[in-house]
């Protein structure tokens, strides 16, 4: 029984211990009310803080969202806050719309549980399946302490693309721009209704004139609109409609401008021209009315486009066609010569045109002559990239097209295809598809050297051979006349020849010139040399206008004209070595007699000369090689190189042989194309049509990779599988592969390989559409599925014809698969005239908002991922050509967008107590002026009579509703405000009369803190 009271003793006195060690470590009050162990008691109420995060949140997914709350204090300063979480409370979820409709969000079954390390409560909810738009996650927290709501923002809006269109690409100050936006799921294309977005106009200078809000309507269409200023700027304005991160933004300019009064349309006669051929351009001007214009002038500049030089005689001799004029019909012609039979491959000859009619109006049109060499062309493209591997079964394909254009494809047409440097190969033949393109198999054999030919040669422009610099007239120290200076510069083409005598740098020449009042011409000055001598015979009889006597003093800059020279090795017996200066003056003489296009060589003829003793004059004859090519130029060279002699007359018999050779410019060697050689392969390709035409092709060695995949169809079929071949290359190691993936929309689908035939079955589901890829190892392959129904429409006008004044009438029709379907169509419609001064939008802008894949390059240069989604590569060996190209398919967009957010509820104990202060205070100046106004005289303010004053504006305060307490619901008492407040209440801040001050300066803050008030 003393046991037994002992130990009961013992347990009173712990439990007192432990009450009193609890009671000096943690506040126990708040503990009873709140459930919170804080050290210090609060003074004062306790604020609840709240706090809400989530990420990974979707719509119709399953998301974690955490909730945490605390209780905020304070212990002394109103204006620091001290923090404690609360760990038992209450949570529910809510979505809530723009409209401030709430959704209830009901956790799933584990409903709220405590986060780690007990950081609040977590719930896993599921947000539902509304539209695209700006949402508030709402959180309600109740506990012990209070009842708070918390909304985070959570944007919930689907990866997009938008298309942004204006009803024209050019404005005038003052007029109406009209735009309109849709708005698509990016992965899908289904239009996105009601989702918001926001228009924005920016002028040239990027400052923002329009913003307005502007949700999607149906069928996810939104327009808009902004009338221009007519004193808007000009210059290149952009249009915008944003929502969330999908965005477009189009330009569009403003300018005065005028519609041009008529149209220029020219076209060649035929699609392309072959050497030998002589191209026609047909034209016509015609007023917007329908009238021609006629007796208008036309101005015509031409360029060149492709490897083919422009002739030089084409180019210098004005063969091409400069100026013409309108007919009755207002048609014109323009004539091209002949195409030269050293044209290479295809070339494209640009007419740039301008037609100017009586009233001055100027208008511009073009027209292009293309020029090939062969009646068709040919592409290739292989499965190891652009070449072939020797010794290999290459799967090659060809595109065998006319040349003009993008080409039109020889559908269906036979083919031949043979080694260009093995006259014995049999060859092969192939068929075009309906994209005019052959699947054939070929072993190329060892690559070999394959020659290309240079382009033509082309002589550079030559500089001018002479021209004229200023003119003195020595007799008043001035200028020549004008009516001087234009009949000297009519001397130049005469004076030209004589630059031959230039042999490398430029020689200046200045002459004197006497001119008689009737105009004759003397040479005043002594020329010597050839060039000087040459001069002066070409000015012989040269004649000036009348006027009065002058003496000018011209100097003339002559030009080495880049001709090709001869060069002279004399060989002679007994003394012939003295006719080298006479054969080299000859030899510089006889330069124009060789072309700008003569070859550097040895002439094929030789001179032989003999000179008797006694004799001084040379007999000369011509020896011919016997092995030598014709040479024209050595008739001319002959008459030239005549009148050798020596100055004594010759002690013996003088023999010799002088050798001429044909000596190029370095300057024009230097840009003389040369042949360059390849190593690879040369396929000559003949198409069954008219004529046979042939043409050659040019292929690299390629290398054969490991392990390949081939698929089966191409174009695939939705529900239907496709064939996968799986193909070892000479570098392959191990055992087949067991099986290939199909990757679809994140997906990856297995299928089984066929060891023996080396082949896999590959499912396509029937909702599949667009690029899929095909992977086994590092090999790959894909494959396009068409979508079963495309959307088409079509638009017919009532009449082919409407007059000024008639409304016209427009028939739309919609159609998915062949049948009618509900569509959003837009219209806009603008004079076909603004087209000649702004490229409209085509047929195919709406393009854009498809994901393009990434080609390696455009197979056969035409075809693309682009053109085979939009059913324009309609034959098998096509869209196996193109598939091959493909570098990389657009990754799946996500259906929708994942998101998160967060929120802390706001509590600034500093702001509070700060906004509260102020109002307290302005109520104190009003105590004060009054205190002032009705105290006795004598009376000066003491420390306790401001704080009276101070709990008289509290009073009056409370009396008006206001709150006279700080963040914690403590009253507004002067020894709890900072310093800083506290300041402001010093009698000294207050008081305006200074008469009431005492002399006696007491300290305030030092009073508050002692009294306590």
């Amino acid at each position: 029984m003393q046991t037994r009271s002992r130990w009961l003793v013992f347990g009173v006195v712990l439990a007192v211990v432990v009450t009193v060690a609890a009671v000096a470590t943690f506040c126990l009050p708040t503990w009873w009310r709140y459930r919170l162990l804080v050290r210090h008691c609060p003074d004062g109420e306790l604020r609840q803080q709240i706090a809400v995060r989530a990420e990974g949140v979707r719509r119709g997914a399953w998301a974690d969202v955490a909730v945490a709350a605390s209780a905020r204090y304070t212990v002394r300063d109103a204006e620091r806050a001290l923090e404690t979480p609360i760990g038992s409370f209450t949570a529910s979820l809510a979505l809530v719309d723009a409209t401030g409709s709430e959704t209830p969000l009901v956790p799933d079954g584990r409903g709220w549980h405590d986060g780690a390390g007990g950081g609040g409560k977590i719930a896993r909810v599921k947000l539902p399946d509304v539209a695209d738009g700006d949402y508030r996650l709402r959180a309600h927290v109740i506990s012990r302490v209070g009842d708070s709501t918390l909304d985070a923002p959570l944007a919930l809006y689907a990866p997009a693309r938008v298309h942004v269109v204006t009803d024209r690409p050019l404005y005038q100050p003052g007029q109406n721009v009209q735009f309109r936006a849709v708005v698509l799921r990016a992965r899908d294309l289904v239009p996105l209704d009601g989702r918001p977005g926001v228009w924005r106009v920016a002028d040239p200078g990027g400052d923002v004139v329009l913003e307005e809000k502007a949700p999607a309507g149906p069928w996810g269409v939104v327009a808009g609109s902004f009338p221009l200023d007519k004193d808007a700027p000009s210059g290149e304005w952009h249009v915008t409609w944003t929502s969330a991160d999908a965005r477009e933004e189009l330009a569009f300019t403003v300018e005065p401008f005028t519609l041009p009064r008529f149209r220029v349309e020219a076209v060649a006669d035929r699609r392309f021209y072959r050497p030998g051929d002589a191209p026609r351009i047909h034209g016509v001007a015609t007023y917007s009315s329908g009238a021609p214009v006629t007796g208008a002038a036309v101005t015509i500049g031409w360029d060149l486009r492709g490897g083919w030089p422009l002739p030089t005689e084409w180019r210098d001799a004005g063969m091409l066609p400069r100026t013409a004029t309108t007919g009755p019909s207002g048609r014109f012609e323009l004539a091209v010569p002949p195409i030269p039979g050293d044209l290479v491959g295809t070339a494209t000859l640009v007419a740039n045109i301008a037609v100017v009619d009586a009233a001055g109006d100027r208008v511009g049109g073009a027209a292009e002559v293309l020029l090939a060499r062969d009646g068709i062309q040919v592409e290739a493209v292989t499965e190891l990239g652009a070449g072939l591997a020797e010794g290999f079964n290459n799967r090659l394909y060809l595109r065998v097209a006319t040349p003009d254009g993008d080409g039109t494809a020889l559908a269906g047409a036979a083919v031949h295809v043979r080694r260009a440097w093995s006259p014995k190969d049999p060859g092969i033949d192939a068929t075009l598809d309906e994209d005019g393109v052959a699947s054939l198999q070929l072993d190329p054999g060892p690559a070999v050297n394959v020659v290309v030919p240079p382009p033509p040669y082309r002589q550079p422009p030559r500089p001018r051979p002479v021209v004229r610099g200023p003119v003195r007239e020595l007799v008043t120290g001035g200028g020549a006349s004008l009516d001087d200076q234009l009949a000297l510069d009519g001397w130049l083409a005469a004076l030209a020849p004589c630059a031959k005598w230039i042999v490398r740098d430029a020689v200046k020449l200045p002459i004197g010139l006497r001119v008689t009042e009737a105009g004759a011409v003397t040479t005043a000055t002594l020329v010597t040399g050839h060039l000087g001598r040459c001069v002066a015979d070409r000015l012989q009889g040269r004649r000036l206008p009348p006027g009065p006597a002058r003496v000018y003093a011209v100097e003339w800059t002559f030009n080495d004209s880049d001709l090709p020279r001869l060069e002279v090795r004399n060989e002679s017996l007994g003394g012939g070595g003295a006719l080298d200066a006479q054969l080299a003056d000859r030899a510089v003489d006889a330069r124009d007699c060789l072309g700008a296009t003569s070859a550097e060589a040895p002439l094929p003829v030789a001179l032989g000369y003999h000179i008797p003793a006694g004799k001084k004059a040379a007999e000369l004859v011509w020896i011919k090689d016997p092995g030598g090519a014709p040479a024209p130029e050595v008739a001319c060279i002959a008459k030239r190189v005549v009148g050798l002699a020596l100055a004594e007359p010759a002690v013996t018999d003088v023999f010799g042989v002088a050798h001429f050779a044909v000596v190029v410019p370095d300057r024009v060697k230097s840009v003389r194309p040369q042949a360059t050689t390849m190593l690879g392969y040369e396929l000559e390709v003949t198409a069954a049509i008219e004529g046979n035409p042939t043409t050659r092709l040019r292929l690299p060695p390629a290398a054969v990779p490991p392990l390949r995949l081939r698929a089966t169809p191409v174009l695939a079929v939705p529900g239907q599988p496709v064939a996968v071949e799986v193909i070892r290359g000479p570098g392959f190691r191990g055992e087949l592969p067991a099986a290939v993936w199909l990757e679809a929309n994140g997906d990856h689908i297995e299928s089984k390989v066929d060891r023996d035939r080396r082949t896999a079955m590959v499912p396509i589901a029937p909702d599949a559409k667009g690029w899929l890829e095909i992977v086994c190892g590092d090999a790959r392959t894909r494959v396009f599925v068409r979508p079963r129904d495309d959307l088409a429409v079509t638009v017919t006008p009532g009449r082919a014809r409407y007059a000024p004044g008639q409304t016209a009438e427009l028939a739309i029709a919609t159609t998915s698969g062949g049948r009618g379907a509900p569509a959003a169509v837009g219209l806009f419609g603008v004079d076909a005239s603004l087209g000649q001064l702004v490229t409209l939008p085509g047929a195919d802008d709406l393009g854009r908002l498809r994901q393009t894949v990434q080609m390696s390059s455009p197979a056969f240069g035409v075809l693309d991922g682009t053109a085979l989604a939009l059913g324009r590569i309609r034959g098998a060996n096509a869209a196996a050509a193109t598939v091959s190209r493909v570098a990389r398919i657009p990754a799946p967009a996500e259906l929708d967008a994942t998101t998160g957010t967060s929120a802390l509820s706001a509590f600034d104990p500093t702001v509070e107590l700060t906004d509260r202060f102020y109002e307290v205070l302005a109520e104190l100046h009003v105590q004060a002026r009054s205190w002032e106004a009705q105290a006795p005289a004598a009376e000066t303010m003491r420390p306790p009579t401001m704080a009276r004053l101070w709990q008289q504006a509290l009073d009056a305060c409370q009396r008006r509703g206001q709150r006279i307490d700080d963040a914690f619901g403590r009253p507004l008492r002067l020894h709890r405000l900072p310093p800083d407040l506290l300041a402001l209440t010093e009698p000294r801040m207050v008081v305006s009369m200074g008469t009431r001050l005492s002399e006696d300066v007491e300290s305030w803050s030092a009073w508050v803190a002692k009294e306590r008030p």
